[in-house]
């Protein structure tokens, strides 16, 4: 790959990184009193385009969502390649073609769910569920709807089709690594798989599921192989923590055992899993060229939309100050 190609681009994320939210101002944030001041602070930065006067702080989510958008539709004009675009933008396709399947199946009106971001266009992912076929997608996509609409034939509920999409999603992902051919998003993508592969057979355990439903879930192409995971995880979850000892996911686990045993729950399981991803984003900050800017801005925008949608939620519904501080992820900046 030429990387020199994205020296253009580069030059102008480094200027959008400086507006990048800080941890000092996740502090002041913290400290505010009320998520109607949060709301005000967010009307002096990049947020407060998309903010009016005679708006209420609980429209705060498409605040967020229409900066992100924003984001996504620059860095799409403005990126040589979009396969790291895709390779971030790829999982709001398949959570709006869920969306859309469910209310075909139910018969209902779910439009308030739909994400305006993703690979392709709302329209086409609409006539892709209507028709159940589409020259504009990846095949993979195609097939993914195509066994779902065959399962719901078969059983006539839709509770289980998250995992015909999440399986294809991840395949469509890889698919994406393989074609572009690049260190980096090859690496973001098995790093991705390792964690989805080691959450959703924690998760697993925790809610007592069976062999064969742990293994149908599990993603291929992580660095992890799944079958060692499910080998693992069903001699017992202390053989699962250990085989993790050996592996960079190590101190994810270790923070993360004592409350999967006691509150079955992966609240600090999720958290770090963010902070890994990012301090290893961040890692790749100093390197000058190629696509690494690109991948660390779009993930940092992501973190910072999550954790805005944690300071308001907390600040509207009284979450104590240290709570919500033990919440927020770290930042790119």
């Amino acid at each position: 790959m030429n990387d020199i190609k994205y020296n253009t681009l580069n030059t102008r994320i480094r200027t959008y990184e400086s507006q990048l939210f800080d941890r000092s101002r996740y502090e002041r944030m913290l400290s505010a009193a009320s998520a109607e001041e949060i709301y005000g602070m967010l009307q002096e930065t990049v947020y407060g385009d998309f903010i009016n006067e005679d708006d209420r702080v609980h429209d705060f989510e498409q605040v967020l969502m229409a900066e992100l958008k924003r984001v996504y539709e620059t860095m799409y004009q403005l990126t040589p390649e979009k396969a790291i675009v895709d390779f971030f933008a790829l999982k709001y396709d398949y959570q709006n073609l869920k969306v859309l399947v469910k209310a075909a199946y139910m018969q209902e009106d779910f439009s308030a769910y739909l994400v305006p971001i993703g690979t392709q266009p709302l329209s086409v992912l609409k006539d892709l569920v209507k028709t159940r076929k589409s020259t504009q997608v990846a095949q993979e996509m195609v097939a993914c709807v195509e066994e779902v609409f065959s399962y719901i034939e078969n059983y006539h509920e839709v509770q289980s089709i998250d995992i015909i999409f999440d399986n294809h999603y991840w395949e469509q992902l890889w698919t994406i690594g393989k074609e572009y051919q690049d260190e980096l998003l090859q690496s973001l993508i098995r790093r991705q798989i390792d964690i989805f592969n080691i959450s959703t057979t924690l998760r697993s355990y925790a809610m007592k599921r069976k062999r064969g439903f742990i293994s149908a879930v599990l993603a291929d192409h992580g660095n992890l192989p799944a079958s060692e995971l499910l080998a693992e995880i069903t001699t017992s979850l202390e053989a699962f923590v250990g085989y993790l000892q050996g592996t960079p996911y190590k101190e994810l686990i270790n923070h993360s055992y004592e409350e999967l045993v006691e509150k079955k729950t992966l609240n600090t399981f999720d958290i770090r899993k963010d902070n890994f991803l990012m301090a290893k984003l961040k890692e790749q900050k100093i390197v000058p060229f190629g696509p690494s800017a690109l991948a660390g801005y779009l993930y940092a925008k992501e973190i910072e939309s999550k954790n805005l949608r944690i300071l308001l939620i907390g600040k509207i519904n009284k979450v104590p100050e240290e709570i919500l501080r033990s919440r927020v992820r770290d930042s790119y900046a």
